[in-house]
């Protein structure tokens, strides 16, 4: 049994805390020379260069920077605790806001995926968005792949193919299309005929805006809003190259860098992904703006006192997800901590194999495999949790942690996570240093004082900013664009 004298060894390196990434680009600047309207077909364009990379932050000691093994001091946990402290940004009053002044808007938004059914960080983006902007006297008219059912939003018009549409022909599209296929990659005729629909829609003539999220539909999003005349703007939340590990399908990626290129302005979630849709697909830097997720505080995510020992991974079972390191670690940290329970909840394709792996690491009496959970079960879990464990190979940004934050859980992440760029009060970790990731929870587990700490601190992180300044920031790229003239993509 664990005491409060004896952590788990484990080799350790010396700490460093990431930098908080400079601010977003400043607003976009026309292109002076007009071009033709774009195609799928159309040469690609001469990127612009990449912008010089930000010198490195210079590392700072951990004050729990000690020899393998040794229990750190009082003086120095409460060290950590200034240091901490110390690193948590002022808090920013904004400035109100005069919107009587502002037109309301219709904005025509393109999604996949809309709670209560969704597979990640899109859908509750999409959702929030939704719910601000109603809540400003905008409207929304949604344009989905699937029949819902959907979270109510006053405001919200849904509308998807065999859907009620006036003076339109029912499209038909493969079944797969409609057995929710598409996000693991369908039939290119799914998609184009996915397109095709978008690129139709009739009685939106009064749109403001178009906004695709992600590469899905990017191809008739973009021709829609050239046949209505208004801005086109994608939100990337995630790219295929992060999704396949460097190996993109070509069907998606194409229209990815589609949407980059020919959109008018370009949201991204992270400055991570700002810089990979820079590097990758030549997206001009004056057409990206970043836009961080936020969380919205609830009941659910107040803070819950247990006395049992529950280390929670929570995601979308994928390659990219890092799980195996998540069970390394457990299998390090059970024989030590034989109360504790390793949490995995989620679905998808590694569910097989990582409950194999468990089995072959010896731990699978203490690692639990939920499966699918819903909304409320996910909040109950996030919020009783005594550790919070992100361990993604690249997590462009990672709604869960900033949810498990808000809910004053300590959270440990991978430096590439994109709640790294927001967040001080959290553990960032190389996503392979099963060893690293091991040591810190161990810490977790036998501090409280450390976990309370850690959890304030990032509960007011996750805070400082919701989803009404999100949406205030993507409104004024809305008004920017309406502003002035559209410029060539």
């Amino acid at each position: 049994m664990p005491t409060e004298s004896s952590p788990v060894p484990a080799k350790r390196k010396p700490d460093s805390e990431p930098g908080r990434t400079p601010g977003a680009p400043g607003a976009p600047t026309p292109d002076p020379v007009p071009t033709p309207g774009p195609t799928l077909n159309s040469p690609p364009r001469t990127p612009a260069p990449a912008p010089a990379e930000p010198a490195a932050p210079p590392t700072r000691r951990s004050p729990l920077s000690r020899t393998p093994g040794a229990r750190p001091s009082e003086e120095q946990l409460e060290a950590l605790s200034k240091d901490l402290a110390w690193q948590r940004p002022a808090r920013r009053v904004a400035a109100p806001r005069d919107y009587s002044a502002t037109r309301r808007m219709h904005v025509v938004m393109i999604g996949w995926e809309f709670p209560p059914h969704h597979s990640g960080g899109l859908g509750v983006h999409c959702l929030e968005l939704c719910r601000e902007l109603t809540r400003m006297g905008h409207r929304v008219t949604f344009l989905t792949p699937f029949s819902g059912p959907f979270t109510e939003v006053p405001g919200v018009e849904f509308r998807y193919p065999q859907g009620p549409e006036p003076d339109q022909p029912t499209p038909e599209f493969p079944a797969t299309y409609y057995a929710g296929e598409l996000a693991h990659g369908s039939s290119r005729q799914a998609i184009e005929g996915w397109d095709a629909w978008v690129a139709s829609r009739t009685g939106l003539e009064d749109a403001s805006v178009v906004h695709i999220h992600d590469w899905f539909g990017t191809v008739g999003g973009v021709e829609l809003g050239r046949r209505l005349g208004c801005p086109v703007v994608l939100t990337i939340h995630s790219t295929e190259y992060d999704r396949s590990l460097g190996h993109p399908g070509e069907t998606i990626r194409a229209r990815e860098e589609f949407g980059v290129r020919n959109a008018d302005m370009v949201i991204a979630v992270s400055q991570h992904l700002a810089r990979q849709l820079i590097e990758r697909y030549g997206a001009r830097p004056n057409r990206i703006q970043v836009i961080y997720n936020a969380v919205r505080p609830t009941a659910r995510l107040e803070p819950v006192e247990t006395a049992d020992r529950t280390v929670l991974c929570l995601g979308r079972l994928t390659a990219v997800k890092g799980i195996d390191t998540f069970l390394r670690a457990a299998a390090r940290l059970a024989p030590a901590f034989p109360d504790a329970l390793f949490v995995v909840a989620g679905e998808g394709p590694e569910y097989p194999r990582l409950i194999d792996l468990a089995v072959h690491l010896g731990v699978s009496d203490q690692v639990v495999f939920l499966g699918h959970v819903t909304e409320p079960e996910r909040l109950v879990l996030l919020a009783s949790a005594s550790v919070f464990v992100l361990p993604s190979v690249v997590e462009p940004f990672g709604i869960a942690a900033l949810e498990a934050m808000a809910a004053g859980v300590p959270v440990i992440l991978s430096k590439t996570s994109g709640v790294a760029e927001v967040a001080t009060n959290v553990f960032a970790v190389d996503f392979w240093d099963v060893e690293e990731f091991a040591s810190r929870i161990a810490e977790l587990l036998v501090y409280p004082e450390l976990r309370g700490t850690m959890g304030a601190g990032g509960r007011d992180d996750a805070l400082r900013e919701g989803w009404a300044e999100r949406t205030v920031q993507t409104v004024g790229v809305y008004a920017e664009l309406m502003s002035r003239s559209r410029g060539p993509p």
